[in-house]
């Protein structure tokens, strides 16, 4: 009997051992995930943080680009400026570039990732809008320069030039990057645009 006894002494010894190493290893476990959030948590705030003052920079770019080039772009001047024109474009293509950059270090921190933090969840939610739009303006401000191209080309051939402009190229496409079905950003003349090629193919 007391050879029995000490057997189920030590059994439930070691059962109580097992459940609370099992315990233990719980805990340390679940504090290495809050440490490891609360980490990622700080990076969010300071890639948005740097997201964000990057967007401000792109924002006064394309101010002055409007002040500067896009909103005084005149025939007699067009082809003497165009090298410099397209080098501010280049210039403000690189922008975005960054900013997409920026943007994909923040989709590996917020992808299928909620955090403790309401803050923290708003600039995961809204850092993809944000980024839509700016590349949205980037390509409506390419076309606009585009079709400033061929007003020149057109005009420059009805007084019988050969000068002809290039248009600046770029990849880039209009983005629904956050996937709301609305390409925030799109220049109203390029949905207007759009709306006519859509009515053209329905006739």
């Amino acid at each position: 009997m007391k050879g029995k006894r000490a057997a189920f002494v030590c059994l439930m010894l070691s059962l109580v051992l097992l459940i609370s190493g099992g315990v233990t290893s719980f805990l340390v476990s679940l504090k290495e995930d809050r440490e490891l959030t609360l980490k990622r948590m700080v990076i969010v705030n300071d890639e948005f943080e740097d997201f964000s003052n990057s967007t401000t920079s792109f924002e006064s770019y394309r101010d002055e680009l409007y002040n500067n080039v896009l909103g005084s772009l005149y025939y007699d001047s067009l082809g003497n400026d165009d090298a410099n024109i397209k080098n501010v474009l280049s210039n403000y293509e690189a922008m975005v570039d960054s900013l997409e950059k920026k943007a994909k270090s923040l989709d590996d921190l917020c992808k299928n990732v909620y955090y403790p933090d309401s803050s923290v969840n708003s600039k995961c939610n809204n850092y993809k809008s944000i980024f839509e739009q700016v590349n949205n303006f980037f390509v409506g401000d390419i076309a606009l320069y585009n079709k400033n191209i061929d007003s020149y080309n057109t005009f420059q051939l009805s007084n019988g030039s050969t000068i002809q402009l290039q248009y600046y190229n770029t990849k880039k496409k209009y983005i629904d990057n956050n996937g709301d079905g609305i390409y925030d950003g799109k220049l109203e003349e390029e949905k207007k645009e759009e709306v006519k090629e859509e009515e053209k193919v329905e006739e």
